[in-house]
């Protein structure tokens, strides 16, 4: 008898997953013009991404409207994402470093926060403006009548767990190509190993440096995590301690760029505001180097050939269990006898 995950199609995947964001996105349209919590905007922002994600991972089986394809998607996505940056930068001063501040540096503080508020106050007209717009109505319009009526690509009605894994590999060693794992590495004769050496002012110079390349790889391992999650449950819990270690490392080259983006904000607003803000400078420094430790152990981790296989090797065993894919690998590694010409 042929299982649930065996029966449901490339099709069924892609529209049960569009149909669930594009729900989730509607619901939080309201809540996000009311601007009441910005809560509502980060969930509002993390449906479109998951949408995105959808529409991107299943392209090859849909006949999507042009209004509803992934280039809308994004474009909507980018504006909600100028306004949560902004979110983001405001409640990060406001909680994490604030109540370490002398009352000098809670002063300048405030200019930063006002500065702020007013920037935010101009953007969010800029999203409210969008959400009442034609281009956002057509794209709801378009994606909701696809939902309604759907329209495929010709390999929509294979089985999914026939497709998947020809979808998402090719994603996941796009990843493992970036140049962000370099960063802060080492040649030996066995292949790239991290340097933990690196003193504070070498690795603040090389995070100064190298910052849009890692902020690339953050992005990239974002996408990743969301497309792994989107099929995870064709895979039976083999996927899961990936999904959770890239969302770390996500929040962990977060950490990262957060510290640059904050001390480039307020250099933008506060004259020499290194000098007039030590306190925070320092702090913004110590977070920078912790989450420069914690991200060399995620980098290590998926620098290692046999992490990065059997991550492939998963994505190609699709819906065996965790102990049944090691003991099908095992099974089909040749014995040291008889190996064969590497």
């Amino acid at each position: 008898m042929a299982t649930a995950r065996q029966t449901t199609t490339l099709g069924n995947l892609a529209h049960e997953a569009i149909a669930k964001y594009l729900a989730q996105v509607a619901a939080y349209q309201k809540p996000v013009l009311a601007d009441s919590d910005p809560e509502n905007l980060h969930q509002m922002r993390v449906g479109l991404r998951r949408l995105r994600t959808a529409v991107q991972v299943f392209d090859v089986g849909l006949a999507l409207p042009k209004a509803g394809r992934e280039p809308a998607i994004a474009a909507v996505g980018r504006k909600l994402g100028n306004l949560r940056d902004l979110d983001v930068i405001g409640s990060t001063l406001r909680d994490r470093y604030a109540p370490d501040l002398p009352n000098d540096e809670q002063q300048c503080l405030a200019t930063v926060l006002l500065h702020l508020a007013h920037q935010r106050h101009l953007i969010l007209k800029q999203v409210k403006k969008l959400l009442q717009g034609k281009r956002y109505g057509k794209l709801q319009q378009a994606l909701g009548d696809w939902v309604a009526e759907p329209t495929y690509g010709a390999i929509a009605p294979l089985p999914a767990h026939q497709v998947v894994p020809d979808l998402v590999l090719p994603l996941v060693c796009q990843l493992w190509l970036h140049p962000g794992w370099l960063v802060g590495t080492q040649a030996h004769p066995s292949g790239l190993a991290v340097n933990f050496s690196l003193s504070q002012v070498a690795t603040d110079a090389l995070i100064s440096e190298q910052g849009p390349v890692l902020h690339s790889l953050r992005k990239q391992v974002k996408r990743v995590r969301y497309q792994l999650r989107l099929v995870s449950d064709l895979y039976l819990g083999t996927l899961d301690g990936d999904v959770e270690r890239l969302s770390a490392m996500q929040d962990t080259l977060g950490d990262l760029q957060d510290s640059t983006v904050l001390a480039a904000f307020i250099g933008d607003i506060v004259t020499d505001a290194k000098a007039q803000m030590p306190t925070l400078f320092a702090l913004l420094a110590d977070r920078r180097h912790r989450a420069w430790q914690q991200w060399q152990g995620y980098q290590q981790h998926y620098l290692d050939g046999q992490q990065r296989q059997r991550l492939r090797l998963a994505l190609l065993h699709i819906g065996e269990s965790e102990m049944a894919t090691t003991v099908n690998r095992d099974r089909k590694a040749p014995s040291k006898d008889n190996r064969g010409f590497a």
